[in-house]
């Protein structure tokens, strides 16, 4: 800040006032408030190197805080990428949807609508058939190891 102050002093030479004036201001003022702040500041950096314990602390909290700024620009470039995708699929659905429309008419994609639900439901019901008599098997198998208990036998013993 030196250098400049010793330089500022050519600037009348070179600039016009209009634009030396406002220069010398906005100089004057950042250098008066950069004393100010070494002033100010000095002291709290000699305790801070003087003292490793609260440099630690001050360090670990920098650490956490550049970590965290990290974790955020990653949720965010990831919430960017499923947002993404997510809109893609949707659009390509509803483009999909469409030429099915158009293609089959309105008659012709309700009844596709209609068999293709009729389909999924029978499958369904066959998969719900065959949890019922997994449940079923399962039930018979407890009460049968419950018999066996209650009676004494264990197998082979």
């Amino acid at each position: 800040m030196d250098v400049i102050q010793n330089y500022i002093s050519l600037l009348h030479t070179l600039l016009p006032p209009t634009l030396t004036n406002p220069l010398i201001q906005i100089v004057t003022t950042l250098y008066g408030l950069s004393k100010t702040l070494q002033t100010h500041l000095s002291p709290l950096i000699t305790q801070v190197i003087t003292q490793p314990d609260i440099a630690s602390i001050l360090a670990l909290l920098a650490i956490l805080w550049f970590s965290l700024q990290i974790f955020g620009m990653l949720y965010r470039s990831v919430m960017f990428w499923v947002r993404l995708v997510w809109q893609i699929v949707k659009y390509s659905l509803i483009i999909g949807i469409s030429l099915w429309i158009w293609n089959r008419g309105m008659d012709g994609a309700i009844h596709d609508a209609q068999e293709l639900a009729g389909f999924w439901m029978g499958e369904f019901k066959k998969f719900q058939g065959e949890a019922k008599a997994w449940k079923g098997a399962e039930e018979a198998q407890i009460r049968m190891q419950a018999k066996q208990r209650a009676a004494g036998g264990y197998g082979w013993r």
